[in-house]
């Protein structure tokens, strides 16, 4: 008996050529893929010709549906842009909005100064293990230097197995990062001492399937546990928590990681704008023009290096459009 089509819209094998590219990229798409078949099946009810969407059905599906949340229209109508753009390079004139919706109130990124890291891995580093978390002296100094050094995703670094940090080669192998994509993460050499140390204490007798980061009993720890922990340890140091959209939040010593890698490649007369492009592939961007937030952002933060990268980049910080989604939440 043959398997049921995913895509039985007007847009089907459209559909299915989009998602295998994606996929051939090392992208899982199966959310995006859910999203896609919805909008497949919403052009049922109009005639379709040329695999091409128009105005009126790309504006029929971004109305905003009763108790819709932004995000998650959001998320829908942005699906059906990218799908849009791919059908126009495939040949096939499709209607694309001019201004996606916005997806409500956006947090904005708050970049940890040096002394205020400094703060935070001296308190890190002086914990006591308790009897609910008999290694949380071991395990949370590694795991908020890992997302600090390494510009890691939270969900990324909880999602590390004991066989997934190569010890001899110093490499994180990332098997899940966003919208499934793999990649592979050197780490500094101090770095991987660090994770060596802390796996000869917490690893001796763990299966190469058992999560690098564990709490008792071997299970994995949540991102909102460890999010609850990090607002502690920001109130011990003295770092006001502002609050959802202000933060500081876990996700932005990813933030301060990309940010204090352009201060230092500006200050050492380093060509930031090529660097950028080492820096998306490392912190698993899918395109530049998301890593390019981060040089306002480090401008913002280091007031003296837009100047550095005015003379360098010739007018990189004049007014400009750039994608900031993908930076805010990457």
């Amino acid at each position: 008996m043959s398997e049921k089509p995913f895509f039985t819209g007007p847009f089907a094998s459209m559909c299915e050529a989009f998602v295998e590219q994606k996929r051939a990229t090392g992208a899982d798409y199966s959310q995006q893929a859910i999203l896609l078949r919805m909008f497949d099946n919403f052009c049922k009810d109009y005639e379709i010709q040329d695999y091409t969407i128009t105005k009126e059905v790309a504006l029929a599906w971004c109305r905003k549906r009763p108790n819709e949340a932004d995000a998650t229209r959001h998320g829908r109508v942005g699906e059906m842009q990218r799908f849009a753009q791919y059908l126009c390079r495939q040949g096939y004139p499709s209607y694309v909005l001019p201004v996606p919706p916005t997806r409500g109130a956006q947090h904005v990124p708050y970049i940890f100064t040096v002394d205020e890291l400094r703060r935070i891995f001296e308190q890190l580093d002086s914990l006591k293990p308790t009897e609910l978390s008999p290694n949380r002296h071991l395990t949370m100094p590694l795991l908020f230097r890992m997302l600090y050094g390494c510009g890691l995703r939270i969900s990324e670094a909880l999602n590390l197995l004991k066989s997934d940090v190569n010890l001899q080669d110093g490499v994180l192998h990332i098997r899940h990062g966003k919208n499934g994509r793999e990649r592979f993460v050197p780490m500094s050499a101090t770095l991987a001492e660090e994770c060596e140390k802390y796996a000869l204490a917490v690893h001796k007798d763990t299966t190469d399937l058992t999560p690098f980061f564990y709490a008792k009993g071997g299970t994995p720890y949540s991102a909102s546990s460890i999010g609850k922990f990090f607002r502690g340890i920001l109130w011990d140091v003295g770092i006001p928590y502002r609050g959802s959209q202000l933060g500081p939040r876990v996700h932005d010593l990813r933030h301060t990681f990309c940010c204090h890698n352009i201060q230092k490649w500006a200050e050492a007369g380093l060509p930031v704008h090529s660097n950028l492009l080492i820096l998306s592939r490392y912190i698993g961007h899918t395109s530049i023009s998301a890593t390019q937030y981060y040089l306002r952002l480090t401008a913002q933060a280091f007031p003296h290096i837009r100047d550095i990268c005015e003379k360098n980049l010739g007018g990189m910080y004049a007014p400009f459009a750039i994608e900031i989604e993908e930076a805010y939440n990457g």
